[in-house]
């Protein structure tokens, strides 16, 4: 039969009060006492039932974040900055994956919401205004990461793509680029959009066009890149001068399989990606990027998430700035 926390304060000669208050870390205790209970704990494997607690108290330990995928190293950096904030809170994460599919983000959102987290940071891009509107009506703690919902802009964490994306691609018409790539993602997700229609725009404010087969589309990650880089190479390089991607990750891909085929980066054609991730500057040669602050929405997120889950309202956020880092895959044309 499993030990008590009856069993804990009877073999460390204390209350079941004192038991608690040592456990939770929710006020303090002497060295003595404290030293006296976690040796009982340890010597009877006892364990404080989370989800007992969470109903007595209707506080969890847990803040939930749902992203798309954990795989992508863009989430990873996500999810790492958002346990370094729940920790300073004393809370542990519960991690869910929505997969850009709305079944499967609703699914996750109700799994958290069934955990009585006190916090949630969401990616959700799949699922539709009109649902994700009714969860953050009925849960005022959840907070939305790179995603604006009209009526709940206080709760969204956010960057401006479309204007990113725009800048970016006016760096490169300025270096003499006329001819572009666009590889976009195949999700129909609102970042995507915004940075596609951002990229059209530089071209129209210099009168340029592009033909739609120059505009193609990927799964967001490196390995599934591989078959849109092998397209560009059977397109023929000297078609276009610059290649700008949706994210890094398709970018560094396309730079790889590019590189073992003999096409030299910048020297032949010049390419930029999205996000910096760790990786975007230290491949070779390293990677023209625009900076998303991701960790730094992160640890926000979950501070203003955990605010409104305690009612205070007075913690906000404004719209995160990014800016373009300058790197060698890119040479005047």
């Amino acid at each position: 039969m499993s030990a008590t926390i009856r069993d804990v304060a009877k073999l460390a000669n204390v209350s079941v009060a004192t038991v608690s208050r040592v456990l939770n870390g929710t006020a303090k205790v002497n060295e003595e006492t404290k030293n006296a209970v976690l040796r009982a704990q340890k010597e009877l494997d006892f364990h404080l039932n989370s989800f007992a607690r969470t109903l007595a108290t209707k506080e969890s330990n847990t803040i939930g974040v749902l992203v798309s995928d954990i795989s992508d190293p863009f989430f990873a950096l996500m999810i790492k900055a958002c346990d370094q904030t729940a920790r300073s809170f004393k809370k542990g994460l519960i991690i869910t994956q929505g997969f850009y599919d709305e079944e499967k983000e609703i699914k996750a959102i109700e799994n958290l919401l069934s955990h009585q987290c006190c916090g949630i940071i969401a990616h959700l891009l799949a699922i539709s205004d009109e649902k994700l509107s009714s969860y953050m009506k009925k849960y005022p703690y959840i907070v939305l990461i790179n995603r604006r919902l009209d009526g709940f802009e206080d709760r969204c964490v956010n960057i401006d793509n479309f204007n990113a994306m725009k800048d970016l691609t006016e760096y490169l018409i300025g270096l003499g680029h006329k001819k572009f790539v666009y590889i976009d993602s195949e999700f129909d997700i609102a970042d995507a959009k915004e940075r596609l229609e951002g990229f059209k725009q530089a071209l129209s404010n210099h009168s340029l066009c592009i033909d739609d087969k120059y505009i193609l589309q990927t799964k967001p990650y490196s390995e599934n890149a591989v078959k849109t880089a092998n397209t560009l190479i059977e397109m023929g390089v000297d078609k276009f001068s610059a290649i700008v991607c949706y994210n890094d990750s398709i970018a560094m891909s396309i730079i790889n399989v590019f590189l073992n085929h003999g096409i030299k980066i910048p020297d032949d054609v010049s390419i930029t990606g999205f996000d910096d991730l760790f990786f975007a500057s230290v491949i070779y040669p390293s990677l023209t990027t625009v900076q998303n602050p991701i960790e730094k929405m992160g640890q926000e997120a979950v501070k203003l998430s955990f605010a409104r889950f305690k009612k205070d309202e007075t913690f906000c956020i404004s719209e995160f700035e990014t800016k373009i880092l300058y790197r060698n895959s890119v040479k005047k044309n």
